[in-house]
């Protein structure tokens, strides 16, 4: 698998839409950054060459949808629009794209798999345990990634100071991945964000994230410190934990 002409057709992809927008933008380089996530993590778990190129390509295809979703509603919002990881397989699998990325069939069905469950709460657990531990890789470096852009761009962590609902820190203390529909406002969201550390399921997540110190500059971008700190001092001892 030629990795180099992947990204040029996926580029390719992307290119007819607005490459100038900058949710556009953010979302074709987060694809490549989550496609090299997906190899560290495919080598963290023994994979075999051929298995991680899949893995990467996995990465590299887990937004195809991201694109249309925005041009046509201006929400990376699932509840708001469209569901990105079903409409990506529809347009991969249905429309037969994917044989622009990989022709044997052997692989359709994990892909099918990752690419899909890669944005739901959870995967079913029908799954096989292949096609788990793949979305299990592609579900761990996409949110690598988010905690990575939540750093680097203030803009993504907006705050309206009010109060956070009661069942939203009720659940973030019982070590919960949060759900949108709980949602009632912006600093809701950050902690539907930060809960994204409960649902990470390698060591080497949990690693990558101190390492970097990804939770530390998520909460520099923060405004109101004094209320986040003690969510954000929960989740450093819970990585720690993990990684202990």
């Amino acid at each position: 698998m030629n990795i180099e002409r992947l990204k040029e057709t996926f580029k390719n992809h992307v290119s007819k839409y607005d490459m100038n927008d900058i949710n556009i933008n953010r979302k074709f380089y987060h694809s490549y950054r989550v496609m090299d996530y997906c190899m560290l993590l495919a080598k963290y778990n023994n994979f075999s060459d051929e298995n991680i190129e899949i893995a990467m390509l996995v990465g590299l295809l887990h937004d195809y949808a991201r694109f249309e979703q925005w041009t046509k509603y201006k929400t990376y919002s699932d509840i708001k629009s469209i569901d990105h990881g079903d409409i990506a397989v529809e347009r991969l699998f249905d429309n037969n794209e994917i044989k622009n990325y990989c022709t044997n069939k052997e692989y359709y069905d994990e892909i099918y798999d990752a690419i899909k469950y890669h944005n739901k709460y959870n995967y079913p657990d029908n799954l096989s345990e292949h096609n788990q531990l793949l979305c299990k890789i592609v579900r761990d470096a996409d949110k690598l990634d988010i905690f990575y852009l939540f750093g680097i761009n203030p803009d993504l962590m907006q705050q309206d100071n009010k109060p956070i609902s009661e069942e939203i820190e009720n659940n973030f203390f019982k070590n919960k991945q949060l759900s949108w529909k709980n949602v009632k406002n912006e600093d809701d969201k950050i902690l539907l964000d930060l809960a994204m550390v409960f649902d990470l399921n390698f060591k080497y997540s949990f690693e990558y994230l101190k390492e970097y110190k990804l939770i530390d500059k998520m909460f520099e971008n923060i405004g109101n410190k004094n209320k986040f700190k003690i969510y954000f001092d929960y989740i450093k001892e819970y990585i720690d934990e993990r990684i202990g």
